[in-house]
């Protein structure tokens, strides 16, 4: 054999490693529903949503999660192939004196050896256990792709809610404002009824009783949004302390969420998902171990070339190859075989259990989702008709005052009752809004408006 025809066999056998690392290769799912989110019609919130896919730490580690799940389908892949190793060696053989064999006699002498060979072995997969072990390895690549969808959509729901909880702290300090500015006139007018003698000391107490109160929410309010903010930034792996950008409370518009869905929708949940493939999974380890007891059989060999001169290293006398087939049973290995087996086999049981949980579990969390909008939406319709009662109410306590029939100090509260209802109806409108975000998560970051799940 020719030095040309050994190098041709060396390049055909590395070529065959790369064509398995490219089967390994899944392509990538696109967990980015950006659609889904410009349901909401704010392109603030989309570019924050670009920014926190860019930046997020976890995200990121989700993602190195899953090459490190691909590398390892092309690590157990390689079990598939042959190993192909160089175990050259350059000694100097001296020998003592004479050597005798029989009757043939050889004299003291000292020489090179050049020892030049590749090495080659390869497990004979008769029984498929290499087979099974790289589908193996594949469902454990494709239960962390859905992990790391599974993070996607949790990250990308906590961002929203927040964002929107950011949006109501906004708007809330606002009108808190308004209602300590207005409940501190109050005071002072109460104070000046006091010392008139036209009022008792308590309704003075009160009205300072209810200040005090009305500061102590606008402080914590103001706290809340720091917080939020924070965890936002945090998201973003953004480094700054000024508050992120956002919409006007007045802008916010969501999608319109259904009475009712299928629960097919539960397919598409990441966890769902992930489950039902671990216990494929399980399943392909069982019947690997039971291969386990099998005898295996490997090729091996030796080709290369054995000279004991440079200039004749690859002459065709130096030539040398051999090849055999060397099969290899573990009798008795105390036991362990089997209990790697029985450990197997209660594994995929366990998986099928935990399979038959997150189902149930799944179609849980949609229900108490669906509840949440509906009521969530139904709070938000009172809350509305109880705004329109009370400013009414208000318009007809603003023309009694306009008329003189009622004193400034009765204006003022009605003012701030019905600053009282605005907020609890600002509460409700976010709620409502995050209600939507909820239901989003629960059904598997999937857009439920469509036709075919409901």
């Amino acid at each position: 054999m020719t030095f040309k025809k050994f190098l041709t066999i060396l390049i055909i056998l590395a070529g065959m490693n790369s064509v398995i690392a490219k089967e390994a290769t899944i392509n990538k799912l696109d967990y980015i529903n950006l659609n889904w989110w410009k349901n909401y019609n704010d392109e603030i919130l989309i570019n924050h949503l670009q920014t926190l896919y860019n930046n997020n730490h976890d995200l990121k580690i989700a993602a190195y999660n899953t090459k490190q799940a691909e590398e390892n389908i092309r690590l157990i892949g390689s079990n598939q192939l042959p190993q192909v190793g160089f175990d050259g060696r350059f000694s100097r053989v001296m020998s003592g004196p004479q050597t005798e064999f029989g009757s043939v006699i050889i004299p003291e002498y000292s020489q090179n050896e050049l020892f030049m060979p590749l090495r080659a072995a390869y497990e004979i997969d008769i029984w498929g256990q290499n087979y099974l072990n790289r589908k193996s390895a594949k469902k454990q690549k494709e239960m962390i792709a859905e992990q790391e969808r599974a993070t996607y959509i949790y990250l990308t729901s906590s961002f929203c809610a927040n964002y929107y909880n950011l949006i109501k702290a906004d708007e809330t300090e606002k009108i808190l404002k308004e209602i300590v500015s207005i409940e501190t006139e109050i005071v002072k007018m109460t104070e000046k009824k006091y010392n008139a003698g036209l009022a008792p000391i308590n309704e003075l107490l009160n009205e300072k009783q209810i200040l005090v109160k009305f500061e102590q929410d606008l402080n914590k309010i103001k706290e809340n949004r720091k917080i939020i903010n924070n965890e936002l930034v945090t998201l973003l792996a953004l480094k700054t302390d000024k508050e992120i950008e956002h919409s006007d409370y007045n802008t916010i518009s969501y999608p319109n969420t259904p009475d009712s869905l299928s629960m097919t929708i539960i397919k598409y949940r990441p966890d769902l998902i992930s489950s039902e493939k671990y216990a494929q999974k399980a399943g392909l380890d069982v019947k690997v171990a039971k291969r386990d007891f099998l005898p295996k059989f490997f090729l091996y060999g030796n080709i290369g070339f054995n000279a004991y001169r440079w200039n004749r290293m690859f002459a065709n006398e130096t030539f040398l190859s051999n090849i055999g087939i060397a099969p290899s049973w573990d009798i008795f290995t105390g036991g362990a075989k089997l209990a790697r087996f029985r450990i197997n086999k209660y594994e995929y049981k366990k998986a099928v259990e935990k399979y038959e949980k997150t189902v149930l579990t799944s179609i849980q969390e949609i229900n108490d989702a669906l509840i949440e909008t509906k009521t969530a939406k139904a709070n938000l319709l009172k809350s509305n008709e109880e705004l329109a009662l009370e400013n009414e109410k208000h318009q007809n306590t603003e023309k009694q005052f306009n008329v003189g029939d009622i004193s400034k100090l009765q204006e003022l509260k009605s003012q701030l009752a019905l600053l009282l209802i605005e907020q609890k109806n600002i509460t409700y409108k976010i709620n409502s809004v995050i209600s939507t975000i909820s239901l989003y998560n629960a059904v598997g970051g999937i857009d439920y408006t469509k036709e075919e799940n409901l």
